[in-house]
């Protein structure tokens, strides 16, 4: 029996460190998108040099803040901290563990039947958010500053690899 356990040991703790990876980059993820839709539509930023051409004008364009560089870099310094709102819920058929905000961005009651909430858990899914945001901030930054359709799954499936066991998994809501 404790050579059965021992060699399962390693695949149960390499599962369970992808599970966390891949729901850590879910979760950065919806925290993000969720962020850039809080900003109002119509404020800008100045971007471009602010230098004067040999004309007498300036190359200063404005763009949207939302999905601004400077705004979005912004973001990824303190977005991490919000995942102390997940919980941990493992799938009954396949224990393999995803993770959902256990507080609702608009107070709305939330069905937290079988996710589990501790320190632990937060604190793991909060360290796994922050090695991401770190080791992807360009690609973070490269898929966002775009509406694009998807970003979950290209991002944390497709370009990292974070969540390949994991195309099935359904889109979360926030």
């Amino acid at each position: 029996l404790a050579v059965a356990l021992a060699a399962l040991l390693p695949a149960a703790c390499a599962r369970r460190s992808q599970d966390l990876h891949c729901g850590a980059c879910r979760a950065l993820v919806d925290e993000l998108e969720w962020e850039i839709a809080q900003v109002d539509p119509r404020k800008t930023i100045q971007m471009g040099s602010f230098r004067i051409n040999p004309d007498g004008s300036q190359s200063v364009v404005e763009v949207p803040y939302a999905r601004s560089e400077a705004h979005l870099t912004e973001l990824l310094e303190h977005v991490c901290e919000k995942m102390k709102e997940y919980g941990e819920k493992a799938d009954p058929s396949t224990h393999r563990k995803s993770y959902v905000r256990v507080i609702s961005h608009d107070g709305t009651k939330m069905d937290l039947s079988g996710v589990k909430i501790d320190g632990d858990v937060a604190s793991s899914l909060k360290f796994a958010c922050e090695s991401i945001a770190e080791e992807y901030e360009d690609e973070l930054i490269e898929f966002l500053s775009h509406e694009a359709d998807n970003v979950k799954d290209r991002l944390c499936s497709k370009r990292t690899d974070l969540c390949d066991h994991a195309l099935h998994i359904p889109h979360d809501e926030l």
